[in-house]
């Protein structure tokens, strides 16, 4: 049964896909003899979507946007979504230093200044409090 949806899985991809599954599921001379479907399902994920998914999350991770409609708060959980699906998880000061540079100058200035918030001194979940507590005040004006 397994060698059927094998075959017929064969029918179903292309490109690199069908290079990597003729190399390494269908050659006479590969390492592993019997694929079970499973297996080959498996292996193909491991070697395009897993990947892909985890170059996206960075990618998605390195440009996400601030947007004042939608807050801090938002802002802050969608990096950290993204963070989660990175292959290597982002250091405390890649989180922060990605949070700072987007948030609006004017709210930087007052976490860092009015608020006396550092980098070396403060956590990223201390930021984004005190910006949640700036967003609603430059919101107010």
């Amino acid at each position: 049964m397994d060698q059927e949806r094998i075959f017929v899985l064969h029918e179903f991809i292309d490109g690199e896909a069908q290079n990597w599954f003729r190399c390494y599921v269908l050659h006479t001379n590969q390492d592993k003899q019997d694929w079970t479907f499973k297996e080959v399902l498996i292996g193909l994920y491991n070697r395009f979507v897993n990947a892909a998914t985890m170059q996206e999350a960075c990618e998605a991770f390195r440009t996400a946007v601030y947007n004042a409609q939608t807050g801090v708060q938002t802002f802050y959980e969608e990096l950290i979504g993204h963070a989660q699906n990175m292959a290597v998880y982002p250091d405390e000061f890649t989180i922060w230093e990605t949070f700072l540079d987007e948030i609006l100058a004017k709210m930087c200035r007052t976490l860092i200044r009015d608020n006396n918030l550092s980098p070396e001194v403060h956590t990223v979940t201390e930021f984004l409090i005190a910006a949640l507590a700036t967003h609603k005040d430059i919101v107010n004006l």
